[in-house]
C-alpha cells in the first residue's frame, strides 16, 4: 500500500474519531440537561417527603419491639389455634361414631319392639277373638235350635239325606 493512500485512511479514521467524540459530547450534554430538570422537578418532592422519612424512622425505631412483640403473639396464637381445632375436630369425629353406634343400637331396639309389639297384637287378637268365634258359634247354634223349635216341624231323615247325597 502507498504511503498517500495510508496517510488518507488515517485522515479519515481521525476525523470519523472525531464526529464521534463531538456526537458523544452532544448525549452528554443532553443528558445532563434532562438530568438537571428531574432534578429541579423532584427536589420538592424530596423536601416533602424527608420529614416523612424521619417520621417513619421515629416510629419504626419506638414500635419495633411492639411490632416484634405482636408478630411472636400471633405466631403463637396461630399455633395453639391450630392445636385447638386439631382436638375440635378429633373430638367431632368422636362424637359422630359414637353417635353412629347409638344410632345402629337405637334401630336395632326399635325393631326388636317392633316384632314384639307385632307378636303381643298377635297374641291379643287371637286371645280377643276365639272367644268371640265360640261365642258365635253358640249363638249360630241356639239361634238354629230356636229356629228349629220355633218351626215346630221335623224334617224326615229322607229329606236330610237327599241333602247329603247332593253334597257328594
Amino acid at each position: 500500500m502507498s504511503e498517500d493512500l495510508f496517510r488518507w485512511i488515517v485522515t479519515l479514521g481521525v476525523l470519523i474519531g472525531a464526529v464521534a467524540f463531538v456526537v458523544q459530547a452532544g448525549f452528554v450534554f443532553a443528558m445532563y440537561k434532562v438530568a438537571k430538570a428531574s432534578e429541579e422537578k423532584v427536589m420538592p418532592l424530596v423536601d416533602t417527603v424527608t420529614p416523612l422519612v424521619g417520621t417513619v424512622r421515629k416510629l419504626v425505631d419506638e414500635n419495633g419491639p411492639r411490632i416484634s412483640q405482636v408478630t411472636t403473639d400471633s405466631v403463637e396464637i396461630a399455633k395453639i389455634t391450630r392445636e385447638h381445632v386439631t382436638r375440635v375436630g378429633e373430638l367431632v369425629k368422636e362424637c359422630t361414631d359414637r353417635t353412629r353406634t347409638q344410632m345402629a343400637r337405637l334401630d336395632h331396639i326399635l325393631d326388636d319392639a317392633a316384632v314384639k309389639i307385632e307378636g303381643a297384637g298377635d297374641a291379643v287378637r287371637t286371645a280377643v277373638l276365639r272367644p268371640a268365634r265360640e261365642m258365635n258359634g253358640v249363638l249360630h247354634g241356639l239361634k238354629a235350635a230356636i229356629a228349629v223349635v220355633a218351626a215346630g216341624r221335623r224334617e224326615s231323615v229322607d229329606h236330610a239325606t237327599q241333602d247329603e247325597e247332593m253334597f257328594i
